[in-house]
């Protein structure tokens, strides 16, 4: 309703502004001329007072007088150039323009307008996919407000996954420390904040990081990502006894199907390695097959995918990232991880090989021009 009230108030508006020029009175043009005419006589008097008391030559006098003469001729012509309509076709063409404006515009707005669109809130707009080419304004207005009131809580709740989404993740991290440093100790927050540290840092779990990983683990047992990279953390800081118990903790609470166990078996071999015991020591059964979460899937999936991003080199981790992607149906990401692998190895014929070889496994398409 109130939509509709300020529609018609803006309607009014144009029409007060077309129909002004045609509501003034018949001789308002002519009292303006009449009132210049005026000027002009009276500057004629004063040149003649100055001639007369020698101020001004003979020529100059005559001069200006002819220049005063033009303008008053001019100004006395004026309404009768004007061709000023009568004011009864006035009143007929302001009547029209008053019926006209609403009875056009209404209709068309009907048409080409969409009035029955629903409200779309801030915070829906902005987690949604960002494929509808105005999220870097709504970005932009959330910064400029985040800047003003940097303690709004729901402001970085609300921009962190977008900024996780648009690839900006020293951002998304940036946000999520906001929130864990102002007592934010829900899991998922946990784990995108420790993940992205790691993430950002070349992949390196530092004391920080893993201590939040340790807080996330501990609120959520299930958050497969957090704790793969707390195994990792721990591997990196040679308790590797600690992170097997980890990595087979994560295989154990996974299901037989879940996308990130070829990337867990792998790092459950480095570190069987560095303990020196048999590559097949028996690992702990897997859950049965069953829907997981998908929000633990995708980030995982989307972290290796972050990674590689930022170290191009890790040939079987781009095979594991095309993998995965075609486990969770994103036909789309898992070609251009392809495209992206063959990029990363253009000069490598026997990397590329096996990236076509698990691509062809797989059912991927091979980029076009490669």
């Amino acid at each position: 309703m109130v939509f509709w009230i300020l529609l018609a108030l803006l309607t009014a508006a144009v029409v007060l502004v077309l129909i002004a020029p045609m509501a003034r009175p018949a001789g308002a043009f002519s009292s303006v001329s009449g009132e210049e005419t005026r000027v002009y006589r009276d500057q004629l008097s004063e040149l003649d007072r100055d001639r007369d008391r020698g101020l001004i030559g003979s020529e100059e006098a005559d001069a200006a007088r002819a220049e005063i003469g033009r303008r008053l001729l001019m100004a006395a012509n004026a309404p009768a150039e004007a061709g000023m309509p009568r004011p009864a076709a006035n009143r007929i063409v302001a009547l029209i323009t008053v019926v006209a404006i609403p009875a056009i515009a209404l209709p068309l707005y009907l048409f080409v307008g969409q009035p029955d669109m629903p409200d779309a809130p801030l915070a829906e707009r902005l987690t949604a996919a960002p494929a509808a080419g105005n999220v870097a304004d709504l970005v932009g207005r959330v910064e400029k407000h985040l800047a003003a009131n940097p303690d709004d809580l729901s402001g970085w709740r609300i921009i962190a996954p977008v900024y996780a989404r648009l690839g900006r993740l020293d951002d998304a991290v940036k946000a999520w420390g906001k929130l864990v440093a102002a007592g934010e100790a829900d899991a998922a927050t946990l784990e995108n904040y420790g993940t992205g540290l790691v993430d950002t840092n070349d992949g390196i779990v530092s004391p920080d990081a893993q201590s939040v990983l340790a807080r996330a683990v501990a609120a959520d047992p299930e958050r497969a990502r957090a704790r793969f990279y707390y195994a990792e953390g721990l591997r990196q800081a040679g308790a590797f006894d600690e992170a097997l118990q980890q990595v087979d903790e994560l295989i154990r609470r996974s299901p037989a199907d879940a996308p990130w166990l070829s990337t867990t078996r792998g790092k459950r071999g480095e570190i069987l390695a560095a303990l020196k015991k048999p590559a097949d020591t028996p690992e702990p059964p897997t859950l049965p097959a069953a829907a997981v979460n998908n929000e633990a899937i995708q980030g995982m999936v989307d972290g290796l995918a972050a990674r590689l991003a930022a170290d191009p080199g890790d040939r079987d981790g781009w095979i594991r990232l095309m993998r995965s992607n075609v486990v969770l149906g994103r036909s789309d990401k898992a070609g251009a991880a392809l495209a992206d692998a063959r990029k990363a190895f253009a000069g490598n014929a026997e990397a590329l090989a096996a990236i076509d070889a698990a691509a062809a496994e797989l059912g991927i398409a091979k980029p076009e021009g490669q």
